[in-house]
This record gives C-alpha cells, sequence and structure tokens, in this order.
C-alpha cells in the first residue's frame, strides 16, 4: 500500500499516472483487437461494432458507479491510515456488483432488440451486435468485478498491478481473437487438414469474456494475498453494511449515471448518424471512437486515476489544500500529453483509420470524425481530470450536474445541425465539439470555484482514523 500524502504532488501523480495509462492503453486493446479483427470479416461485423459499442458504454456506466465510489472511499481510507476499513470498502463494492449484474444482465437480454433499433440498427447490422452481446452477457459478472478491483489497486497506490494484470489479459485476448474470429486450415501429421475459427463476432465475445475472465479471477486473489486481505475470502464480509454503502452510492452514482446517459444519448446520436450516413456510419464511428479517440482517451483515464488519487488520500488525511494543487497538476500534465495526441489525429486523420479498414465509404467517414475530434482532445482532458480529482476527494453530484445536461445538448444539437441545417455527419461532428467545450469549461469552473470542497469534507465522516473512529468535518490529522 501506498500513502502518497508525503510525496510531492507532480511526482505522486507522474508516478501513479505512467503504469496506469499503460494499463489503460492495455485495456483498450480489447477495442482496437475487436475493429482490425472484425475489419476482416466483413462490413456487417464492423458496422455491428459501433452498435455493441454503445450498450458495452452504458453498462460501464453501472460498473464506474460502484468501482468509482469503491475507490474513492478505499483512499481516503487509506489516506486516513484506517487500512482495515479500505478492504472492507472493497468488500462492500464486490458485494453490491453481484446484487446488480443479474437482473441487469436479465434486462438487457430481454430488451435487446428494442435496444439496438433504438439506436437506428438494420438488418445484418442487428444481427452481429446481437451475436456479440449475448456472448458477453454470460461473462458480465467478470466485466463488473474486474473493474472494481483494478480501481481499487490504484486507490492504494498500486498501479502496477492493474498494467501487469492487463498485459496478461490482452495477450489472451488477442490469441483467441486470432484463432477464433479469423478462419484457419492447417495441415497436422497423420491427419491432415483440421480447420478451426470462422466464428466472427461471437469468437470476439468469447475472446473478451475469457480474458475478462481471467484478469478478474487472478486479481482477486493477489488483492486478497498480496496484502493479507484474507477478508476478502470471508463470506461474512459480503452482508451489507449500510453506511459504507450509502457512501460508496453517493460518490459513485452521479459519475456513473453520467457516463450511462452519455451511452443513451450517444444511442441517439447515432441514429441522427445512421439517418444522415447509412449503416456505414456506425462503422466509421466505431472505428474513429472505438479504434482512435479512445487510445487518446484512455491517456487521459491513467493521469486522471493518479491525480484521483492522490487527491483522495490527501482529503482522507485533512489537506484539502493539497487536493485542490493535485487537481491543477494533473490538467496540467493531461493537457500536454493531449495536445499531442489531438496534434497527431488532425494531420493524420484517414491514416489512423486505414489500420482498421480498407473499404473506402467507412473511411472517408471515419476520417472526417478523427480530424474533428483532434479539437476534443484538450478540452476532455480538462474535463476527465478535474472531475476525477474531486471525484476522489469525495465530490460528484455537482460535476455530474454540469456534464449531464452537456451531453443531453448532443442529440437535439446533432438533429438540427445534420438534418435541418443540412449539414449532415459533419453536424453530428459539430455537435459533439460543442459539448465537449461546453462540459470542459464548466467542470474547470466549478473546480476554481471550491464549492464541492463542502461535499469532500462531508465524506470524512465515513473514512474513519487510524483505529477506526469517525472523523468530524473539518478536522485535519496531526
Amino acid at each position: 500500500m501506498r500513502n502518497t500524502t508525503k510525496e510531492p504532488i507532480a511526482w505522486a501523480i507522474a508516478s501513479l499516472s505512467l503504469p496506469a495509462c499503460l494499463s489503460f492503453l492495455l485495456q483498450n486493446a480489447y477495442h482496437v483487437n475487436d475493429a482490425y479483427f472484425l475489419g476482416q470479416v466483413g462490413r456487417d461485423s464492423m458496422n455491428g461494432l459501433g452498435l455493441f459499442m454503445m450498450v458495452s458504454i452504458a453498462n460501464f456506466g453501472f460498473i464506474l458507479t460502484l468501482a468509482r465510489g469503491t475507490q474513492s472511499l478505499l483512499a481516503r481510507r487509506l489516506g486516513a491510515d484506517n487500512p482495515e476499513g479500505a478492504f472492507k470498502a472493497l468488500a462492500q463494492g464486490l458485494s453490491l456488483a453481484l446484487r446488480v449484474v443479474v437482473p441487469l444482465v436479465v434486462l438487457e437480454w430481454i430488451f435487446l432488440p428494442q435496444i439496438l433499433a433504438f439506436m437506428g440498427g438494420e438488418g445484418a447490422t442487428v444481427d452481429r451486435a446481437t451475436a456479440y452481446l449475448q456472448v458477453i452477457f454470460l461473462f458480465m459478472p467478470f466485466l463488473f468485478a474486474g473493474p472494481i478491483l483494478e480501481f481499487a489497486f490504484q486507490g492504494l497506490g498500486d498501479t502496477k498491478t492493474p498494467m501487469r494484470l492487463q498485459i496478461m489479459a490482452v495477450s489472451l485476448n488477442t490469441l483467441l481473437n486470432w484463432a477464433l474470429v479469423l478462419p484457419h486450415l492447417v495441415v497436422l501429421p497423420f491427419i491432415g487438414e483440421v480447420g478451426f475459427g470462422g466464428y466472427g463476432v461471437v469468437g470476439a465475445a468469447v475472446a473478451t469474456g475469457c480474458s475478462r475472465l481471467a484478469s478478474s479471477v487472478l486479481g482477486f486473489f493477489i488483492m486478497a494475498r498480496r496484502y493479507g486481505n484474507r477478508g476478502l475470502l470471508d463470506p461474512a464480509n459480503y452482508g451489507i453494511d449500510v453506511r459504507a454503502v450509502r457512501e460508496i452510492l453517493r460518490v459513485g452514482i452521479p459519475a456513473g449515471t453520467s457516463t450511462l446517459l452519455f451511452a443513451l444519448v450517444s444511442m441517439k446520436v447515432m441514429e441522427v448518424m445512421g439517418g444522415v450516413g447509412g449503416q456505414d456510419a456506425y462503422g466509421a464511428y466505431g472505428i474513429g471512437f472505438r479504434g482512435v479517440e479512445s487510445i487518446s482517451f484512455m491517456l487521459v483515464l491513467g493521469i486522471g486515476v493518479g491525480t484521483s488519487t492522490v487527491a483522495a488520500h490527501a482529503v482522507g488525511a485533512g489537506l484539502m489544500d493539497r487536493a485542490r494543487r493535485a487537481g491543477h497538476v494533473g490538467v496540467g500534465l493531461g493537457s500536454i500529453v493531449m495536445l499531442a495526441t489531438g496534434t497527431l489525429m488532425y494531420l493524420y486523420p484517414r491514416q489512423l483509420a486505414g489500420l482498421y479498414t480498407g473499404e473506402e465509404a467507412i473511411l472517408a467517414i471515419a476520417g472526417t470524425y478523427i480530424a474533428t475530434m483532434a479539437f476534443c482532445q484538450v478540452p476532455q482532458a480538462v474535463e476527465m481530470i478535474y472531475a476525477d480529482a474531486m471525484a476522489g476527494a469525495g465530490s460528484s453530484a455537482r460535476t455530474a450536474a454540469i456534464t449531464i445536461p452537456g451531453n443531453l445538448l448532443r442529440w437535439p444539437v446533432a438533429w438540427y445541425l445534420a438534418s435541418v441545417q443540412g449539414w449532415g455527419l459533419r453536424g453530428v461532428w459539430y455537435a459533439i465539439l460543442g459539448s465537449c467545450l461546453i462540459k470542459a469549461v464548466g467542470v474547470a469552473a466549478l473546480f476554481l470555484s471550491g464549492r464541492w470542497v463542502k461535499a469532500a469534507e462531508h465524506g470524512r465522516l465515513f473514512v474513519g482514523g487510524a483505529q477506526g473512529e469517525d472523523l468530524p468535518i473539518g478536522a485535519t490529522r496531526q
């Protein structure tokens, strides 16, 4: 365990962020693998990628609710020298995940045709997306547990273990994608020709599910053994602790709801895309968003993890000014990185899209999306890292009050510009860009105002001191 309260802020954030960035980049390799291998299968599979991508993001909204809330409470308790309470917070987060995942999967399985039609999917595109998601649903407990464990490791100041787990998982995912998605024919001695693979989107889903299962199970036992946290193996610790659950949900629900509504709005934005750009617009968006832009996005997530952890440890120790400075330093680092990735996206949009497909129609659309999104990169760093700093500190509701309306604006503005003004897909891209700028300005203004500090101080009631006692609001560790 690593408590960063005595370390220089820039060093603490940078040293935590580098392994976290690598971990998220490796995690993004799941998406890159899907885009690359399905691009070899055919147009319908590639277009299906755009549809099931948004359902995956919507599910991540539920996952993030539990992961973000668990990480914040765990890290604040660690900052308050209460490691036992930190591990109890993790047990509560995993317990909530087990109670949420089954009803969620049942509902999505029943209403999957309506969900995909909601986005404007048609014909073979919907068939491919349905086949992928029905397999992924079978692995959902591990897709929930994995991020909670990764966020918990990061909250403990350990960003190297999630990186190593991702190396293992992505290697397995790549191998399984190669073996299952594409058809293969080999000649074996005494047997002759043997064929395997060729399962397309179903193979991609099995590859993702199996690799997530492996990393989740291994991560759980590393957490239990390395930190001597045998309590994770005790079923009694998974009974509901009302106070801990409320604090996890207080921080997690706004962050998760923002992500969930982002996905729902994006589904309607994709319907607008399909209306003006046809089914190829889904494939192009899948390449641009999941295959290219998400790489830049993962770098910001990694820096956000470092910033969030340092801020959470500071708040747990009662060092509010340190938490503020952590936010500023994190945004500075993130902006530098995103300026570089944005420049690359602006200069080489078609070349980046061409890594995934040779279909000219899809390539042309993806290129315009990537070039426009280049201007979103620095604003995204400002929005996300300040938001992560506040969430780590125990304040997320005010941030959601800015990001949710900012995301909701995308749909009507995209429809107006694309359909009424006749700008087509270019109007959709401008709507997304505009919402990014609005959210960045709003979240930055919130952080600078200091209005989030009161919620952060309130959250200190639940961190406990060295002996596990509650700390009064505004108290500081001596």
